[in-house]
C-alpha cells in the first residue's frame, strides 16, 4: 500500500495543475455540500414538505455514529502509518471511516427525492471530493468505500 501512495503522490506532484485541482476540490467541495444542505432544509421547512424530518435525522444520525466510531477505532491516516507526505496537512488519526465522505454522500442522497438534479449534482460533488481525499493521501480507499456504504445504509433505513 505504501508503494501505491508513494507512486500516486509522486505522479500527482509532477503535474502542478493536477495537484492544484486536487487541493482545490479537497478544500472547497465540502463547502458546496454544506451550503446545499441548509438550503434544502430551509426549502423543505418553508414548503411544509414531510421530507424535512428524514432530511434532518438521517445525516445527523450518520454523522453522529461515524464520529463515535472514528473515536473508538482511531485508525491512523496513511501518512501516519506510512512514510509519505500528503498533499495537504491534516490532523492525525481517526481516518476510518471518512466523515467528509459520509456527510457528503448522505446529504446528496437526501437531496435526491427533493430535487433529482440537485441530488445528482451533490452526488458528483461527493464522489469527486471523496476521490480527492484519497489522492491527497489523507484517507485509505477503504475509508472512503466504507463511508459510502454507511451513507447508503443510513439513507435506506
Amino acid at each position: 500500500m505504501e508503494t501505491f501512495y508513494r507512486t500516486m503522490l509522486a505522479y500527482i506532484r509532477q503535474f502542478p495543475l493536477l495537484e492544484k485541482t486536487i487541493l482545490l476540490i479537497t478544500k472547497f467541495f465540502p463547502l458546496i455540500t454544506f451550503m446545499i444542505y441548509p438550503c434544502v432544509c430551509l426549502y423543505l421547512l418553508w414548503s411544509g414538505n414531510p421530507l424535512l424530518i428524514e432530511t434532518i435525522w438521517k445525516p445527523l444520525a450518520a454523522f453522529s455514529v461515524v464520529t463515535l466510531f472514528r473515536k473508538i477505532v482511531n485508525r491512523p491516516r496513511p501518512y501516519d502509518a506510512m512514510d509519505i507526505q500528503p498533499l495537504i496537512g491534516h490532523k492525525h488519526g481517526e481516518s476510518f471511516p471518512s466523515r467528509h465522505t459520509v456527510s457528503a454522500f448522505i446529504i446528496a442522497l437526501v437531496c435526491l427525492p427533493v430535487n433529482l438534479y440537485l441530488g445528482v449534482f451533490a452526488l458528483i460533488v461527493a464522489s469527486m471530493m471523496s476521490l480527492c481525499r484519497i489522492l491527497a493521501g489523507v484517507h485509505y480507499i477503504s475509508d472512503v468505500l466504507v463511508s459510502v456504504i454507511i451513507a447508503l445504509l443510513f439513507y435506506f433505513i
